[in-house]
């Protein structure tokens, strides 16, 4: 979780708002530009009437980076939590190391995807949704009901991992059934997203996280088996025998769902970073003058968050697998059902003793609360800019906030729905990760459309993709058309899931 996906007016048309009261999701108010006396490094001045506004380029050194980084760490945390949590271990239970090139493949052939949603903000300076309106302009606006249908597929999605979360919380505090625990945390989110009580949570959650991580990591170190038994399972192959769905879903969900990259690009917007500030201001009614680095000072900042912390969750996932190889799979022990909780804690126990229950128990549900949590904001802006692009008249922010607000009541009515008529953590997660992947080529091909078609300008230009990186998403898309037929054919032919 992050407070960048957080702390926002959620796109254009919540500026307003912003310098007047909390925003739809409850957030703290942003000042006007007009009431500081230095904004981002700027100096302010007069030109023919109105205000100006000199931006300064930010630094690139570690600190500025650190305060820096927000969008890319809100996107890894939607993957550390239920690919690298339940996809993972269940892999490793399972099939050992068989699976374990499906995590670095799908790591390398998803990459452009978030990082040319990311790119798009940063140079353009708006979410890159209003590119994919572009394309539907004179279509029906296809993308904005595309994107409308999978927020409703992803009801599966919200109901998997709040099932993961709750069944973290079963294995510590089995006092009430694994299905209570599930629409508990779905309420919870929303309580406090409409309240705006996040700031503390998100300090808890995040130390929770990292020493999770920490000991994942150090469990790896101490269980880690000798390359040579897992290094020929870095080489693509076909799925094992029964694990077709398993195979699928990890491609879904590593290294997260490809729909979050406009749901990054969102959050990019509130950042504020790069042209997004520049495009705040010159809406509030002021001339902007930037200084000559300050795009590119900005675009380091984003490779860097967006590299960082796709490094740190890959190692992360590979890890999770193998630890799930080393301990699960030669007693045969699979995560699954209500028990899966206990089952992933075992891993864990088993290498440090019954000691390190608690902090795997409070690392797994942080993980796992933050997806839910994350997703919850970010679906639901999601959702919430479809309908306002494919019918204008609902752009204001009352009718935003019903949207907003609506969507997430829906998704707790039709997640509730799921969490007790199909109470399997492992298999509904399987299920959103396969729809998930389905889905994923055409917002990856929505997102190379929007660099290639908007990137008009001689300053935009420069920030254009080099052949390499544009073959290498095109590649990436087709590999996930490929891997989405070859499920499709395998899953036919046996005769469903």
């Amino acid at each position: 979780m992050e407070s960048s996906s957080m702390n926002r007016d959620s796109e254009d048309s919540h500026e307003s708002v912003a310098a007047s009261g909390p925003d739809h999701a409850g957030g703290s108010p942003e000042p006007p530009v007009a009431a500081t006396t230095n904004y981002a490094g700027g100096e302010h001045g007069e030109t023919d009437g109105k205000p100006t506004v000199r931006l300064e380029a930010p630094g690139t050194s570690l600190r500025d980076t650190w305060k820096a980084m927000g969008p890319g760490i809100a996107a890894a945390m939607t993957g550390i939590g239920a690919s690298h949590i339940m996809h993972a271990p269940t892999a490793g239970a399972q099939y050992a190391y068989a699976l374990l090139w499906i995590i670095p493949f799908a790591y390398l052939i998803k990459y452009c995807a978030f990082e040319f949603a990311h790119r798009y903000t940063i140079v353009k300076g708006e979410s890159v949704m209003a590119a994919y309106e572009r394309t539907g302009q004179g279509r029906g606006q296809w993308p904005m009901w595309y994107l409308l249908f999978q927020s409703l597929a992803n009801t599966f999605g919200i109901a998997g991992r709040a099932l993961g979360c709750a069944a973290m919380l079963y294995a510590a505090f089995p006092i009430m059934p694994l299905s209570a625990w599930g629409t508990a945390i779905l309420v919870i989110c929303i309580v406090i997203l409409w309240a705006g009580k996040y700031t503390a949570l998100e300090k808890v959650v995040k130390a929770a996280i990292i020493i999770f991580a920490v000991a994942v990591l150090v469990a790896f170190a101490l269980r880690m088996p000798s390359p040579t038994e897992y290094i020929g399972n870095l080489l693509p192959a076909l799925a094992p025998a029964g694990a077709i769905l398993l195979f699928g879903a990890m491609f879904g969900y590593f290294p997260t769902t490809v729909e979050v990259s406009p749901m990054q690009s969102n959050w990019a917007v509130d950042k504020k970073a790069g042209m997004t500030r520049v495009r705040h201001l010159e809406r509030q009614g002021y001339n902007v003058e930037i200084a000559p680095n300050y795009l590119r000072n900005n675009f380091k900042l984003f490779k860097r968050d967006m590299n960082i912390s796709y490094v740190v969750a890959l190692l992360t996932g590979i890890a999770f697998l193998i630890v799930g190889a080393v301990v699960l799979h030669p007693i045969g022990l699979v995560p699954e059902g209500q028990e899966m909780g206990a089952t992933i804690a075992q891993m864990y126990t088993d290498t440090f003793g019954l000691w390190i229950f608690p902090i795997i128990i409070a690392g797994g549900v942080a993980a796992l609360f933050s997806t839910v949590f994350t997703y919850f904001d970010g679906q639901a802006r999601v959702f919430e800019e479809c309908c306002v692009r494919i019918r204008k008249a609902w752009d204001t922010p009352k009718i935003r906030k019903l949207i907003y607000r609506g969507f997430q009541l829906l998704w707790l009515a039709g997640g509730t729905a799921i969490i007790y008529g199909l109470p399997e953590p492992i298999f509904v997660v399987q299920v959103a990760s396969v729809l998930a992947l389905l889905f994923a080529p055409i917002i990856f091909w929505l997102n190379i459309k929007a660099i290639k078609d908007n990137f008009t300008t001689p300053e935009e230009r420069e920030f254009l993709p080099n052949k390499a990186m544009m073959t290498w998403a095109w590649l990436g898309v087709a590999a996930l058309a490929a891997v989405s037929v070859y499920y499709l054919g395998v899953t036919f032919a046996q005769g469903g899931l």
